[in-house]
């Protein structure tokens, strides 16, 4: 989520292109004293933020202004499918040996994906940017 936000993920993307950019900052900072750092950046990964988020984005839509529920809806409804149909996401013990790996490796990489999806979104991201937009968009919304 740090290179890539999703409709209606605008808030946790923000706090992901945070921990980039510290990241990105402090690997320059502390280069002069042989320190390194990486940053870890997996696909969703199955924990309970997804269902908390899903149970809240449904009491949300239920108390829609009718406009809203008219604007928002169809594409919330679309969103969700995709979601459900993507599965729950990767297995966290994925991303823990690849933490490991990068603690413990002799010269560490700057940053390590994890799992398809973000492989995938990171490709996404090199997309001139109203391609990548209308991608997404049918991806995820339309």
């Amino acid at each position: 989520g740090g290179r890539s936000a999703l409709p209606f993920l605008g808030p946790y993307a923000a706090s992901k292109h945070a921990l980039e950019a510290i990241a990105d900052a402090l690997r320059i900072e502390l280069r002069p004293w042989g320190i390194s750092v990486s940053i870890v950046e997996p696909a969703s990964i199955r924990t309970a933020i997804w269902t908390k988020g899903a149970a809240r984005a449904d009491k949300l839509s239920r108390g829609f202004a009718p406009e809203a529920a008219e604007l928002y809806a169809p594409r919330v409804a679309r969103f969700r499918e995709v979601a459900l149909a993507r599965g729950p996401g990767a297995d966290p013990d994925e991303v823990a040996k690849v933490v490991e790996q990068a603690l413990t490796a002799r010269r560490p990489k700057a940053r390590y994906l994890v799992g398809r999806d973000a492989h995938l979104r990171a490709w996404i991201e090199r997309l001139p940017t109203r391609v990548r937009d209308r991608v997404l968009a049918k991806a995820l919304v339309e």
